[in-house]
Order: C-alpha cells, then sequence, then structure tokens
C-alpha cells in the first residue's frame, strides 16, 4: 500500500474538561489502552481486504467536555501523485480534485459581510491557505495512475471527520469536529477506513462497510416553480405552469412547488395569500397530470416575519453566549433566518406534524428539505455539529413515511442511509460563473461552473449512498447569459452523472430547438457510466446504454483545450446550435471554453443498422426497435416519443432504400460509406 506502507509515528492531541480542570495530551498513538486523567483512550486497528480500519475509543470516568482530538502523522505520497480530491462541508461547497500546486483559500471579508460564512466551514475551520494544503469532510482520496488511495468514516454520528493533508510536507491530519460534545459514557470517536484499489472497488467497499442501506429515487427529469418565482409565486402560475407541461405530453418524474408557497421561512402550515385554494387541491392537480408532486421545506429555519418568531422566540437556538443569532442571509424574509433549537421537544413536534401534513393531509409525495445544514450552524449545549446533524436527519428520516426526501444543503455523511436524493451540488444560476464571489473565495457560491465541477467530483456517490440530484438546467434565453453551447454542457454533464435533474423553464417561452432539445430528454435513459477521466479540467465520460458505447468530452476550462476522439467511426449527437454528423476518429480537435460533445461509436466495419438518430439526448434511446422488411427498413419509436425524428441506417443494399414507407435520402458518410437517411413521425393515434 501506498498509505501506511512505511512505519511512521502517529500522534493524537487530545484536549478536554474534566472536573472543572483543563487537560489536554499530546503523545503517541500506538495500539491499546492509555490511561489519562479522567478518559480511557483505546486504539485498534484491523487489516481488511486492500486497506485497513482505524479506530479510537474515548471512556470517560466522569463526564468530560471535549474541546479538539487530532490524528496526525506522517503520510508518504511518492512521486507520482495526480490530484487529491476532498469533499466539501455540504453540498453546495465546491467539491472537486485538486492538483498538488493548488491551494484552498478562506472566504475574503467582503464575503463575511454578507454572511457567506454562515452556510461553510469559515466560522469553525482554520485554512492554512498554502499551497498543497487541502482538508475535506467524510471521505477524501489521492489519485495515483491505476489507483486510488481513498479514507472515509465509518462514524459520523459522534462528530465531522475532517481530513487534511499537506503535499509538500507529506503530512497528514485526521480531526474530529468535537468541540463542546459531552461524554459521560464509552463511544466511538474515530473510526476511519484506508483502502487501495481502483475508484470503483475502493467506493464499493466503503458502502459496504458503512452498511448504509441502498436508498435511491427514480431516476428523471423534474420541474420546478424555481427560486426565481419565489417572490411573485401563486397557484394561478403553479396552474399554468402545470397545464404546459401537461399539455405537451411531457413525462416528468416530479412537479416541485419551490421556495414561496408558504406566508414566511418557518410557517410550513400556512400557505401564502397567493395560495386561496389550499396545497392539497395543487397536489392532486399535479398527481392527476401524472406526476410526484413535491414540495419545498426548509425544516430549521424560521424568519423574523413568521409567526414562530414572533410568538415562540424560545424556539430559537442560541450561540455560546445565549444569543439569538442568524444561520442564514436571503434576500427575502427580512434578510436574516434563524435557526430552530432542536434539542427541544416541541420543535420536534412541530417539524414532525409538518412532515405529517406534507405527506397525509395535502397529500405531496416529495419533500425537497432544503438549508438543513442550519441544524449544525450553532449546535445545542453538550453536542457537536455532526452529532446534532444526525439527529436532525434521524428526525426527517424516521418521520417521512413513504415521502421520497432530497436533501439539500446538507454535510452528505449526515445523508448517507437517511434520503433518497441528495444534492452534489450548487445552485445553478443564469449565468456560467459568479466572478464575484469566486474571487472572494465563495465556496458555496451559486454557479453553474461551481455545481458542474462539484457534480462531477462527487459522481462516485450517485447510486451507492443515495441517487444524486443536482440543481437546474436553463435552455430560455431571457435573462439567460450562458451561451447556448455551455448550456447544452450543463444539460448533457447532469444527465449523465446525476440521477434527478431539474429545471423551471416556462416551457412556453422556448424557441423551436430548445423545445426540441428539451423533449429529447425523454424517455429518460439510464446510462451506465464506464470510466470519468478530468484532466485541466476537460471531462471524458465513457458510457453505454444497452449495447451502444458513448464518449462525451466537456470542456470546464476558461480557455480553448483539446482532445483526442478515439479511433474508430463515431456519430456526433445534435446540441443547441450543433448539427449531427459523422466522422472518423484519431485526429485532434478543439473544444472552445464550456464546450461539449456528445459521440455514439459505430461498428468500424459498417455492419450493423443503426447510425445514429438526433431524437434524443443520447443518439438511438429514442427507438425501441429497428427491422428490415420487404418492402425496406422499419423503425419503431421507443413509448413516449411524440415528435419527428431522424435516422441514419447503413445502406448495404439488403433491402429497398425506404424508411418506414417513404424513400430514404442517400447521405455520403465518411472514408467512402454512405447512409440512408429519413424522418421518423409516431403514431400519435396510439
Amino acid at each position: 500500500m501506498i498509505l501506511f506502507s512505511q512505519p511512521s509515528e502517529v500522534w493524537v492531541d487530545l484536549k478536554y474538561r474534566y472536573k472543572g480542570e483543563d487537560f489536554q495530551f499530546n503523545l503517541p498513538l500506538t495500539l491499546g489502552v492509555k490511561f489519562l486523567d479522567g478518559v480511557r483512550l483505546d486504539f485498534s486497528f484491523d487489516d481488511i481486504d486492500g486497506g485497513r480500519r482505524l479506530k479510537l475509543v474515548l471512556e470517560p470516568l466522569g463526564t468530560i467536555r471535549l474541546e479538539s482530538l487530532v490524528v496526525t502523522g506522517n503520510l508518504p505520497l511518492g512521486d507520482d501523485l495526480k490530484s487529491v480530491f476532498v469533499n466539501g462541508y455540504q453540498s453546495r461547497t465546491g467539491s472537486r480534485e485538486r492538483s498538488p500546486g493548488e491551494r484552498i483559500s478562506a472566504l475574503n471579508w467582503p464575503g463575511r459581510l454578507l454572511g457567506m460564512q454562515l452556510p461553510g466551514d469559515d466560522r469553525f475551520h482554520h485554512y492554512t491557505e498554502r499551497k498543497g494544503c487541502f482538508h475535506g469532510y467524510t471521505y477524501t482520496y489521492s489519485r495515483y495512475p491505476g489507483a486510488l488511495v481513498f479514507s472515509g468514516s465509518l462514524d459520523e454520528d459522534s462528530g465531522f471527520t475532517i481530513m487534511s493533508i499537506d503535499v509538500r510536507r507529506e503530512l497528514f491530519a485526521v480531526r474530529k469536529d468535537v468541540e463542546g460534545l459531552v461524554l459521560d459514557s464509552m463511544r466511538t470517536m474515530l473510526d476511519l477506513v484506508v483502502l487501495e484499489g481502483s475508484e470503483q472497488a475502493v467506493f464499493r467497499q466503503y458502502r459496504s462497510l458503512r452498511g448504509d442501506k441502498i436508498r435511491t429515487g427514480p431516476r428523471g427529469v423534474a420541474w420546478s416553480t424555481g427560486r426565481e418565482n419565489r417572490g411573485s409565486l401563486d397557484e394561478v402560475k403553479i396552474r399554468r405552469w402545470l397545464a404546459g407541461q401537461r399539455n405537451a405530453g411531457i413525462p416528468l418524474t416530479s412537479f416541485v412547488i419551490d421556495d414561496g408557497w408558504q406566508s414566511h421561512t418557518g410557517d410550513w402550515h400556512l400557505p401564502a395569500s397567493g395560495f386561496p385554494s389550499g396545497m392539497a387541491s395543487l397536489a392532486t392537480e399535479i398527481r392527476g397530470s401524472g406526476y410526484i408532486p413535491g414540495i419545498r421545506f426548509a425544516p430549521f429555519l424560521v424568519g423574523p416575519e413568521s409567526s414562530i418568531f414572533r410568538t415562540r422566540k424560545e424556539w430559537l437556538v442560541r450561540d455560546s453566549r445565549k444569543r439569538i443569532r442568524a444561520a442564514k442571509r436571503s434576500g427575502r424574509d427580512g434578510g436574516l433566518l434563524f435557526a430552530l433549537d432542536l434539542g427541544r421537544d416541541d420543535v420536534k413536534d412541530y417539524l414532525v406534524q409538518a412532515m405529517e401534513r406534507f405527506r397525509d393531509e395535502w397529500g405531496f409525495g416529495l419533500v425537497r428539505a432544503d438549508d438543513l445544514y442550519a441544524a449544525a450552524v450553532y449546535p445545542p449545549e453538550g453536542k457537536s455539529r455532526g452529532e446534532i446533524m444526525t439527529e436532525a436527519m434521524n428526525l426527517l428520516f424516521e418521520n417521512k413515511g413513504d415521502l421520497l426526501l432530497e436533501a439539500s444543503g446538507i454535510p452528505l455523511g449526515s445523508a448517507f442511509g437517511r434520503t433518497e436524493y441528495c444534492r452534489v451540488a450548487a445552485d445553478t444560476i443564469p449565468a456560467w460563473e459568479d466572478y464575484f464571489r469566486r474571487n472572494i473565495h465563495g465556496r458555496e457560491r451559486a454557479s453553474t461552473l461551481n455545481a458542474l465541477r462539484s457534480t462531477v467530483g462527487r459522481r462516485q456517490l450517485n447510486g451507492l449512498f443515495f441517487s444524486s440530484s443536482v440543481d437546474g438546467f436553463r435552455l430560455v434565453d431571457s435573462g439567460n447569459s450562458i451561451e447556448p453551447s455551455r448550456r447544452y454542457t450543463q444539460l448533457i454533464v447532469q444527465y449523465l452523472l446525476g440521477t434527478l435533474i431539474t429545471t423551471a423553464d416556462d416551457i412556453g417561452s422556448y424557441t423551436p430547438e430548445q423545445r426540441r432539445l428539451y423533449e429529447s430528454l425523454f424517455p429518460v435513459a439510464d446510462p451506465d457510466i464506464d470510466s470519468v477521466v478530468e484532466s485541466r479540467r476537460t471531462v471524458t465520460i465513457r458510457y453505454a446504454v444497452g449495447d451502444r458505447e458513448y464518449i462525451c468530452i466537456a470542456n470546464l476550462a476558461e480557455r480553448h483545450r483539446p482532445f483526442m476522439l478515439p479511433d474508430g467511426l463515431w456519430f456526433g449527437a445534435a446540441g443547441l446550435k450543433r448539427r449531427p454528423h459523422h466522422l472518423i476518429g484519431g485526429s485532434p480537435q478543439m473544444l472552445r471554453p464550456g464546450e461539449s460533445r456528445n459521440y455514439m461509436k459505430l461498428r468500424d466495419d459498417g455492419s450493423g443498422d443503426f447510425a445514429g438518430s438526433d431524437g434524443h439526448l443520447l443518439p438511438g434511446c429514442e427507438i425501441s426497435s429497428i427491422s428490415r422488411r420487404a418492402d425496406g427498413w422499419r423503425v419503431e419509436p421507443a413509448a413516449g416519443v411524440s415528435r419527428s425524428f431522424r435516422i441514419w441506417l447503413h445502406a448495404d443494399g439488403s433491402v429497398p432504400p425506404r424508411i418506414n414507407g417513404k424513400e430514404a435520402e442517400t447521405v455520403p458518410g465518411p472514408a467512402g460509406m454512405v447512409f440512408l437517411s429519413g424522418a421518423v413521425t409516431p403514431d400519435r393515434t396510439e
């Protein structure tokens, strides 16, 4: 193994308070039991297949209050380290592989004035800001040629596990975020696994060792009313948007009523004045349209105009000086939002009643639980951030019944095994990047580029720990500064690496080309991802659907990037402003900043029937069958396809050049090949 392959001294630094006195010990961490003042420390490890499992247990002799627990040591990295992945604090924190010469910078002072530190870890974690110094939460890995060295926490219940690496000094640190945690009985403080192997192997073994039950939601496309409409949301608009999707025959998975339906944040029992018919009637209409009705819920936040803030201030959590402090800054509800005290039974009862109301009284099938990090901003006395976050998620999970739960704005370790869907990236915006917030190092900033990079970075979690969901894509022109090629990039990357993708577009404002691309998402395909490789911010995704092989190359850099399409015959899929085409691989090509290309592999010998189509984002997924008949070719569209599309077939002369009874066009291809092309129109009478 690369990690722990050489003998190296490992130290533990423990600070705590016992019987009114402060104690600090910094000592070598050796196997076995150590007796300290008021506490017993037991360290052990087991060699497992492909790695090692390390466990540290504390047993207090009375009651102790922990201040910090850090394990440090030497980390021989070798000369062939390629990159280091660090998982950000919560869903919206930028998370990606970093080259050894990069750095992670703390939030600058303008961001603190804007309250951008509240959803992040700047409040409690010190950023060294040195090159090669990285830190992440719950899991991390170092990439080597052909293998990963992976470290992951198996237990976040006592506190978040923060794993740091100093590449230049070859040092590591594993810190448990346990400040303020009170112990009065034996407790596992650190349960860490270190694995080495292929990317797929280490993540599957990590999931197996954690023992979390795999909970996933159905793959599909959701439509959301969106954050942009929250200030003017009402039931008339929602019914109009719903009718637009229903009348167009769009087979959405779910239709979500986002922020703005409630009278004020925190008043989850009271819809805003624009909903006189009530939420139950909307949920019934959504379900009657064939969609799962969804509703947005920020369970742990309260606005200053809410009835809870005005009449139940004892429900609000307070900081260590007993002051009510903001947990989030928002453009709505007076600009400040406050967190509920989850140590109170009446607060828990209120949240349970809200979940029951959504499910049983109003009839919703999905709850989009947002800004969940708020539970841990000011943990109750005697609890750590990780402990209260675990308790908060258990509260939602254990009382959701048959609701589908989508967690957002959450430290990901607290979501494992407790939600069907989980956001894995930042919110998107109608622009490629928020350069101001990027330049002040806002790691949780809403940004389309930030979201895409985290979607790539956290791709391995999808289907193993939950179904990954991503924020909305935008194809519309109005209010959208993203150029068409980048809109296509956002769409294809999210479609391939996410399970639930969302849009808030008003399809009535689509151009014909945008409408066609939107409808090309259906029927929803389930690609089998073979590999994802990122090099110089160019992401190459190899995948398959059935027996068809594909490759997608996405340029997430701010400059042109060359790429080499592998040898062979390829069909280049259509995209916004890009026509479908055939080409031979093996020659260099160039991607503009933010541009993507998606290709389907054809047989090199020219055999096989299918040679491409333009009716689906992933060519061929709109086709049920292709057969040869005496009068020509017969192409059957897949169920749910409502628009005509063009198909290309190899012209081998075995049958007349006709497609579905009509004369086909003969199209010359590369290397002297000839294709037949024609339109396929679904039978709308079925």
